[in-house]
């Protein structure tokens, strides 16, 4: 009856320690899945960002050229020039204002990739944490089962 028992014992230590490893082993990939998924959504966010800018970029450049266009015409329909005086200065001044709005969209754009990296990088080392203390977790469920283990095989 007593042989009955501790057998019963280590089946039940070796079968809670199987499903224990079988859990932490499913958390484990669910941690490497999420850690995957994260990264897939930032490159698709990536990517938006990339092209939304670019889009922008070049409605900026195709607006430049149109008030270009009419001031130029406008100065001719005047008979003056807008290769001197006071029309190239108006001319540079639409090329300089759009120069700064390219540059600040480039600055929002490296902004938004820079905090869509720090936010990538968040989440792996927040995944890295998690599978760092499953296999902490495995490796204190492994000692338990050997301790229990031990002790019915010494008759504690």
């Amino acid at each position: 009856m007593a042989h009955a028992a501790a057998v019963a014992n280590v089946v039940s230590v070796l079968g809670s320690a199987y499903f224990t490893h079988k859990s932490i082993e499913a958390e484990k990939k669910a941690a490497k899945k999420a850690n995957q998924a994260a990264v897939e959504q930032a490159q698709l966010e990536r990517q938006n960002i990339e092209s939304s800018v670019k889009e922008e970029q070049r409605k900026n450049r195709n607006l430049l050229a149109q008030q270009q266009s009419t001031y130029k015409a406008k100065l001719g329909a005047s008979g003056l020039s807008s290769k001197s005086g006071s029309g190239q200065v108006v001319l540079d001044q639409m090329k300089k204002d759009f120069d700064m709005e390219d540059k600040y969209q480039v600055a929002q754009k490296q902004y938004k990739l820079s905090k869509l990296n720090n936010s990538l990088k968040q989440t792996n080392s927040r995944n890295l944490l998690t599978l760092e203390k499953l296999r902490n977790n495995q490796a204190q469920s492994l000692l338990s089962t050997a301790k229990s283990l031990s002790s019915m095989s010494s008759g504690e």
